[in-house]
């Protein structure tokens, strides 16, 4: 009987080397393209099952242009003698990598980008499982990623697939709703209701916004038309089992609220739904998202913000059938306990006794009011454009209690690796803004379990860093732990 595969041999067959020699050697080959640079993007651990990394990929052809030397190079006055002339820095590498990255590099007269994604299953019986479900997802794909989609590449012995977006074994309509012409025969189709105006498409250029591979996609049509004053930009969201379609319910409930609410309320304008994508899209809506810089000067005002926005949903009576249950929300992290145990016994002891402090302190506090809410309330949920505020992403929509959203947004407020104490001060600052507002204008709000729901969300944190494997994650996740027990302490301030 085969074993289990190790993370370290997970993190070896995903890694940034073997990643490079199945590109120079599987992928290239067959090309005229150059491997310009490989970076890797994201990693998420979840113990005991799976390992994800995902990579930008840089290539280049044509001809290498090399940049042109300056006429006239300044030459720095030499520094004081402190050291031999023929003294080495202690660090060569770094020393050659920082003189490199302030000379100009070549380029290639034509360059592309590719996202890859290398997930391994450490199990044998679940590698078998979702060996036979990735094979079979793609199977009418070819196998070329650099001439189109191709399907996901499997490898047994280190029990690990790589696959190219748009392309994804659990998002087997991703690679049409991400390619230019079918999509322009679809929005050519429903281009009355898509542009608002007179005029004809005539082109889509399709760009990522997003990608979680085998959970969501995300992509940016900009439209081109005839008129030009008719072109528009349009999202759209890719999500497997026909999730779009209660999205784009949920969302035309949303817009309809916020039509109502003076301001409170902004929200992008839902524009369809596709069964056959998988596909739901909407309106662009200006702005960028608030940043995690607390100390930003549209950081506080976006919490008062939120606070409004949050206040007008738990007043919308939206219908849905999807709960958040607490008991579900602490089970969660119970479970998560054993992944903890597996690579960071500290972080393990803090979260055992936070969820022994957590179940007592439960018995005590009756059930609050159940009210429709956004399900995945931060601060980067909020798009921001001259002292204007949009709230995005009403995919967890949801029936919850109401200090559901009020406990998370209040958690995330807290920065994981503060820069300064600044940022830690703006943190607390914004808190109580965003939970002033709310009670001033829902006075009658039930909020006697907000301590327990931002500490499960503090203590959610902590398993996120977990998942993604970050430097100095360890450190973080148990900051993030200890102040999940201070909050669950303390009094709604």
């Amino acid at each position: 009987m085969k074993s289990v595969i190790t993370l370290g041999a997970i993190k070896a067959a995903t890694g940034h080397e073997a990643v490079t020699k199945y590109l120079e050697e599987e992928v290239l080959p067959s090309s005229d393209w150059n491997l310009v640079k490989v970076r890797r993007r994201t990693v998420r651990l979840e113990p005991p099952h799976a390992y994800w990394a995902s990579y930008v990929v840089k290539l280049g052809r044509g001809e290498l242009v090399y940049p042109e030397p300056d006429a006239e190079p300044v030459l720095e006055e030499p520094a004081a003698a402190s050291a031999p002339p023929d003294a080495l820095p202690a660090d060569i590498s770094a020393a050659v990598e920082e003189a490199e990255a302030e000379l100009p590099q070549p380029s290639w007269t034509e360059e592309r980008e590719l996202r890859l994604v290398a997930r391994g299953v450490f199990d044998p019986e679940h590698w078998k499982t979702y060996r036979e479900k990735v094979a079979s997802a793609l199977g009418e794909l070819g196998t070329d990623p650099m001439s189109g989609p191709a399907r996901p590449a499997l490898f047994d012995d280190t029990q690990h697939a790589i696959w190219f977006f748009p392309a994804d074994p659990n998002l087997t309509s991703l690679h049409r709703a991400a390619d230019p012409v079918e999509m322009l025969r679809v929005f050519r189709n429903t281009q009355p209701e898509l542009l608002g105006q007179p005029g004809r498409i005539t082109g889509v250029r399709v760009e990522l916004a997003r990608y979680l591979p085998e959970i969501a996609a995300i992509l940016r049509y900009d439209l081109e038309t005839d008129p030009e004053a008719a072109a528009r930009t349009v999202f759209g969201k890719v999500q497997p089992f026909n999730r779009g379609a209660e999205s784009h319910r949920i969302l035309t409930e949303i817009w309809r609220a916020a039509q109502r609410s003076e301001g409170k309320l902004v929200v992008p304008e839902p524009l369809g739904y596709h069964r056959d994508l998988g596909l739901y899209l909407q309106s662009s809506v200006a702005g960028k998202p608030i940043s995690s810089d607390r100390t930003k000067p549209e950081f506080l005002p976006g919490v008062t913000h939120a606070a409004e926005a949050l206040a007008t949903l738990h007043e919308s009576s939206i219908p849905t059938q999807k709960k958040l249950p607490l008991d579900r929300e602490v089970s969660r992290l119970a479970r998560t306990l054993d992944q903890f145990a597996l690579v960071e016994p500290r972080a393990y002891f803090l979260l055992r006794e936070l969820i022994v402090h957590l179940k007592e302190k439960l018995k005590s506090l009756p059930e609050e009011e159940w009210l429709p809410t956004h399900g995945d309330y931060k601060y980067d949920q909020l798009l921001h454009e001259d002292g204007k505020f949009s709230l995005i992403d009403f995919d967890f929509f949801a029936q919850a209690e109401t200090s559901f959203d009020l406990g998370k947004f209040c958690a995330y407020l807290v920065p994981s690796m503060p820069k300064s104490w600044e940022q830690s001060l703006a943190a607390e600052e914004g808190r109580k803004a965003f939970l002033d507002r709310y009670q001033e204008l829902r006075p009658q709000a039930t909020l006697q379990r907000f301590p327990i729901y931002e500490t499960v969300n503090l203590a959610g944190r902590a398993m996120t860093l977990m998942w993604t494997q970050m430097r100095g994650w360890e450190q973080a996740a148990e900051a993030l732990l200890v102040i999940a027990m201070e909050r669950l302490k303390s009094r709604l301030p």
